[in-house]
């Protein structure tokens, strides 16, 4: 047995709280903005932006850095294949039209590599925003804080 010294501290082996929340507050905005699919018109701009402005915002909550952008988009696109492994497995269970059905299935996996890119590309936007802003305040400062 080793003793609680030798033990790696919880930063190493489980995320940050702030990643924790940032990822948590991405996945409702993309929840969110996939809730107004029965919205007419609303549905163009809100469904596919979604992940990338959740990316945005949840990269900011996180306070992904460099090297945590990618890590930040996959724990995201890691939560968002609940709700898409559950349209495939609806598309495959549902006795409904097969066009219908195919369409649950695509979209289903399509979700997950989707939001993946477009929430790296939000935090990363994110990031370069927030690394500016600190170069332009007196003093420097850092991304981080």
């Amino acid at each position: 047995m080793s003793s609680p010294a030798e033990s790696k501290p919880d930063s190493e082996t489980a995320p940050a709280p702030s990643m924790l929340n940032g990822v948590l507050v991405a996945a409702g905005i993309i929840i969110g903005s996939l809730a107004t699919i029965a919205i007419p018109i609303v549905h163009f701009i809100s469904v596919p932006s979604g992940p990338f402005i959740a990316g945005l915002i949840g990269g900011g909550v996180a306070k992904a850095d460099e090297g945590k952008i990618i890590i930040f988009g996959l724990y995201v696109a890691l939560l968002m294949a609940v709700p898409a492994g559950l349209l495939v497995l609806l598309g495959f269970l549902l006795d409904v039209n097969s066009t219908i059905q195919w369409l649950l299935i695509i979209v289903g996996f399509a979700i997950v590599p989707y939001t993946w890119w477009a929430v790296t590309v939000g935090a990363l936007i994110g990031y370069l925003i927030r690394r500016n802003e600190a170069k332009q305040r007196p003093g420097g400062g850092s991304a981080g804080s």
